[in-house]
Order: structure tokens, then sequence, then C-alpha cells
């Protein structure tokens, strides 16, 4: 080995001397700062304590508990009032009874969240009813018998508030249909009027409904049915007119899907 080369190699090792310590030095440094750093992205991924789950906040929680389809049930007690005037001679005149029974039906329905705790939807129903009452006697040896139903149904609007989770508070209106066979016996044939027919008016409630689990709901409810005048003349050509209502206090089932 040259002179030469034996120099350069001496100042070689000098040069990595020098560095290293100056590595050693700043390694706690270095270390120091990836802490820093893994600190602060532990602050900006980890939510606050206590803070709300924005994922699955009340919002989440009321629309997977109410919205969307439905079927129901309900049973319930009607009452009514069928009021009747008739013209014959001028000596004829206005009357009115109340029948009342019991009340089914099977709903169908749909329901959306409007904000975190307004409802609105949407539902129809079918059912039965036999709301009568014995027959009545009117005018002179005229006799009366009303009788709402079997069949009768609604298409209603709802608009409800969501209290907490469970508890729903609504209102309903739409439109009712109902069977009628509303007759009055004469002294003869001619003298008699009748009202037997399908009749369509509207319809306005209130109830409440409270959510057993995410599926199954109870509720309470009141409907008001009016079905306005039926106008007819008798065979002796004397007219005469029906005015009927119903009311129904129900409670039912509602199993959402």
């Amino acid at each position: 080995m040259s002179m030469s080369t034996f120099f350069a190699c001496l100042a070689a090792l000098a040069q990595f001397s020098a560095c290293e310590p100056a590595v050693a030095q700043n390694a706690p440094k270095l270390a120091k700062a990836d802490r820093l750093d893994a600190h602060a992205a532990a602050i900006v991924t980890t939510p606050a304590r206590g803070a709300p789950d924005v994922s699955y906040g009340n919002s989440y929680g009321n629309a997977a508990r109410w919205s969307g389809f439905y079927l129901g049930a309900s049973l319930g007690y009607g009452f009514g009032e069928s009021r009747q005037q008739l013209n014959r001679n001028n000596n004829h005149g206005y009357d009115s009874v109340k029948p009342d029974g019991f009340t089914g039906s099977l709903s169908a329905g749909y329901n959306f969240m409007l904000t975190n705790s307004v409802l609105a939807g949407v539902e129809g129903e079918i059912g039965v009813m036999n709301l009568s009452r014995d027959d009545k006697p009117v005018y002179d040896g005229h006799s009366w018998k009303p009788q709402f139903g079997p069949l009768w149904g609604t298409v209603r609007g709802r608009l409800g508030y969501v209290l907490g989770r469970d508890m729903l508070f609504y209102g309903t209106a739409g439109l009712a249909f109902m069977q009628t066979d509303n007759w009055t016996v004469g002294n003869n044939w001619n003298e008699s009027s009748w009202d037997a027919r399908m009749r369509t008016g509207w319809v306005i409630g209130a109830g409440l409904e409270y959510a057993l689990t995410d599926r199954w709901s109870a509720k309470a409810e009141y409907l008001y049915m009016d079905f306005g005048k039926h106008k007819g003349r008798t065979e002796d050509n004397d007219p005469y007119w029906y005015d009927d209502n119903a009311s129904i206090l129900r409670v039912g089932v509602n199993y959402r899907f």
C-alpha cells in the first residue's frame, strides 16, 4: 500500500466518525417529532368525549323506526246520527236516529320523515261495521230503521310529531265511504222513503301511536265521518232527505316492513 492510499483511508475514517455523533445527537429530536405527529393524528380522528354520534343520531333512529310501508288492523266502537226530513202535505217534519255498534278494519300506509321529528304519510283502509237502531216510530204511523254498513273505508293523509323515539301524535283527514240502509215505512208504499246506497264524504281525526319495537306499534284513534245530505222523492212525489254522520273510537296495531 502506498503512503497516499494510507492517508486517504485515514481521512475517510475521520469523516465517518464525525458524522455518527451528529446522527445520535439528533435521534431524540426525530423520535419526539414522530410522537407529536402521532398524537396530533389521534386528536383529529378520535371524537371528543360526550360528543353526539352524528352518523347514528336521533334523525336516523326516527327514520328507521317510523319510516316506510306498514300494514295494520283495528277494532272499535262506532256511533252516529241519521237525520231525515220528509215534506208530505206540509205536515211531516224532521226527526233523527242515533245508531251505534262495532267496527273493524284492515289498513295499509306509508310514512316518511320530513324533519327529525315531523312525520307525514298516507293511509288507506277498508272495513266492516254494523251501526243500527231498533225501529223508531216517526210522524203519523211511519216507522224508521237506520243501518250504517256493512262496508266502509277511508283514504287519508297523516301529519304527526314524534316525541322522543317511541310516541307519535298525529292528525289525519281525507275521503270516506260507507254503505247506508235508511228506510222509513209509511202508511202505504207511496208514502215510504229509503236510502240504500254507498255514500261518500269526508273524514277527519286524530290519534297517538306507540312503538312497541322497531316494527310493531299500538295505536288509539278517533275518526269523524260526514256524508252530507242525500235527497229523494217518494212514490207520491213528496221530497225528503237523509243526512248521515258517524264517529269511530278504536284501537289497533301496525307492523312496519
